[in-house]
């Protein structure tokens, strides 16, 4: 089984990237992420394999693959309506959803309608507390120092998933951590709460 694949992507239209391994083998992986072609990616995946079809799906996290496959545990909840709950609601946001059941939260995802919303929330609601836990037992809050010009030093917390995700795009887009680490602290503020708002902040200051 592929648990996870790093190499350099040859296409990438945030729907499925092509990624080109050291090996010379090119794999095909669902991914709902735009990808910087050239760049180097390296993605945990689920491998799907049935009787008629094998299929990957990327996930930048694998807390992202645990949810992902924890929701494929639930009746008729397959890789393609498990996916977009992950990719476009986010699993924090899943996993807050199916705690407080608020099942219109799960259905904005592609293909998750009311009555799938709600088995969903039946079906995992006392498993996804205890995901939850463990999710932020992996996810510890890292405390950096954000320093403002003429104002004394002020003390922040950023989630380490923020800080990762920003890392990751930047290295998609060929810029490397040990290079962006200092940028990315001093850009965070405590209104920020998507990697793509601390993202856009770094970017404007390159």
């Amino acid at each position: 089984m592929i648990g996870f694949i790093q190499g350099k992507v040859i296409s990438s239209d945030g729907i499925k990237v092509v990624i080109l391994t050291e090996s010379g083998i090119g794999y095909e992986i669902n991914y709902g992420y735009y990808a910087s072609v050239d760049s180097d990616l390296g993605i945990h995946i689920h491998h799907h394999i049935s009787e008629n079809d094998q299929s990957l799906w990327g996930f930048n996290s694998l807390e992202d693959k645990k949810m992902f496959e924890l929701l494929k545990t639930v009746n008729k909840v397959g890789s393609s309506k498990a996916y977009p709950l992950i990719s476009q609601v986010g699993t924090e946001t899943v996993i807050d959803a199916i705690m407080m059941e608020q099942t219109s939260v799960l259905t904005s995802a592609k293909g998750i309608g009311k009555k799938m919303a709600e088995q969903i929330v039946l079906s995992l609601k006392d498993k996804v507390k205890e995901f939850g836990t463990t999710h932020n037992k992996m996810q510890p809050i890292l405390d950096i120092q954000v320093e403002k010009q003429d104002a004394p030093k002020i003390k922040s917390s950023i989630d380490k998933k923020l800080l990762d995700e920003t890392i990751l795009a930047l290295d998609s887009l060929g810029y490397k951590e040990k290079d962006m680490i200092s940028l990315i602290k001093s850009s965070y503020n405590e209104s920020m709460q998507t990697s793509e708002e601390l993202l856009k902040v770094v970017l404007r200051e390159l």
